[in-house]
């Protein structure tokens, strides 16, 4: 009986047992992935957290802001919200997400959509946003 025939592996990703890695999905292997990569919206929303409201040190994703991110041809497009209609971070906060995102693998560029519907509501943030601001859980 023969061992089945195995698929060569993607020399782009590392192999997490050489290397010692027990991330599933390194970051280095997405990013050696390159603009070939299949656009993956679960990575896009973990580099969007890196994207920190800055009058609340809080990241957007746990915030409850970011409320679909969408990619095709190469666009992503994020449909986010802000706390208040009248935030004045709206600006900066837009700029950040198309620095966050623009390099991505699959991204080519970026298309941010600031909504009001559904309004924010403090609900929407994580246990662990609630927990940074201090909030009893």
């Amino acid at each position: 009986m023969t061992a089945p025939p195995t698929a060569e592996p993607d020399p782009r990703v590392p192999n997490p047992d050489e290397h010692g890695d027990s991330d599933p999905l390194p970051v280095t292997a997405w990013l050696a992935a390159g603009q070939d990569a299949e656009p993956d919206p679960f990575l896009y929303r973990e580099l969007l957290r890196e994207v920190i409201d800055p009058e609340l040190g809080v990241n957007i994703v746990d915030l409850g802001l970011v409320y679909d991110i969408r990619v095709a041809d190469g666009l992503a497009r994020i449909r986010m919200t802000l706390t208040t209609p009248g935030c004045p971070l709206g600006a900066y906060l837009d700029d950040e997400v198309r620095a966050c995102l623009w390099a991505a693998p699959g991204v080519a560029d970026v298309e941010v959509q600031v909504v009001w519907d559904p309004p924010w509501r403090p609900e929407m943030m994580s246990d662990r946003a609630k927990a940074q601001l201090g909030w009893k859980l």
